[in-house]
């Protein structure tokens, strides 16, 4: 279950993330120092290929959307 998130820090230029799975990125936000902050805008996140329409589009947002 791939996961491809893109992402902007602040407005800056959008940055891409690739994890092989989607638990991947939940157990890295568990950590003491998380692989992106909560508050990172998302702009586009495709799991498997199909885009996700998140109401929250930060990273946190994110995490909440796939721990459910």
């Amino acid at each position: 279950m791939m996961l491809e998130i893109h992402y902007s820090i602040a407005g800056s230029q959008e940055e891409v993330k690739k994890y092989d799975k989607a638990s991947d990125f939940v157990g890295a936000q568990y950590k003491e120092v998380p692989d992106l902050q909560d508050n990172y805008q998302v702009t586009k996140v495709l799991l498997d290929g199909k885009e996700i329409d998140l109401d929250d589009k930060t990273i946190g947002g994110l995490f909440n959307y796939l721990n459910k």
